[in-house]
């Protein structure tokens, strides 16, 4: 109990005196999670991330895919809340408590390699995490569903298929044709104009439907 009593001592009092430290370690790995998941994301459509990148899209990595970072930490919340069970038990029954005193000071049941072993769990989980959301999201994509946008060229040259946004970086955005199984790296500089179309999914098909019954 001695040994619990300090970690945590420990870790509110770094909290508490150097919460800039903590923010800033734990926006690091929440960008680690987002630059992880456009690596298999890009990487499913052959795109190396990193070559068209700048420092600024890594430091970005995180705000771009806020739904993936929610659910890579969700382990965090379920290990406390486990956490807070386990105590609660542990004082209600005097027998699991005394199961947990007798194992709580082993080597295997520190609390240092009880945390050694949630951060590998954490980081393996959002891992693989990762990269089966980007395999759905890209299988998805390559089925051509998608938001599809309108990209105009400064130089004039444009496609008859309206291709699907992948995303972007500070200098180039990423084009997916689905007809073509294609996808076309264009850079910034080249774009003249992109127009989204902002209807929801069940506008445009009463508007499909529209168009159909006005021509028959």
């Amino acid at each position: 109990m001695r040994v619990r009593e300090i970690s945590k001592s420990i870790a509110s009092r770094l909290v508490r005196e150097h919460p800039t430290l903590v923010l800033t370690l734990g926006y690091i790995g929440l960008t680690l999670v987002g630059l992880v998941y456009d690596l298999w994301f890009y990487a499913y459509f052959k795109i190396n991330i990193l070559n068209f990148s700048e420092t600024s899209d890594f430091l970005l990595a995180a705000i771009r895919n806020p739904l993936v970072i929610l659910l890579s930490i969700a382990p965090i919340f379920l290990l406390i809340a486990l956490q807070v069970v386990r105590e609660k038990a542990r004082a209600k029954s005097a027998r699991y408590d005394a199961f947990n005193r007798k194992y709580e000071n082993t080597r295997w049941n520190s609390p240092n390699i009880r945390l050694v072993i949630y951060g590998l769990f954490i980081a393996i989980y959002a891992i693989l995490f990762t990269q089966l959301y980007a395999v759905r999201v890209a299988d998805g994509i390559k089925a051509g569903n998608g938001r599809r946008v309108s990209f105009a060229r400064a130089n004039g040259a444009n496609s008859a298929e309206k291709p699907i946004l992948l995303g972007s970086t500070t200098k180039f955005f990423f084009l997916y044709y689905p007809s073509r199984k294609e996808t076309e790296v264009v850079p910034v500089d080249n774009t003249a104009s992109i127009t989204v179309d902002s209807r929801r999914r069940r506008e445009r098909e009463r508007d499909s439907l529209a168009a159909l019954r006005q021509k028959r």
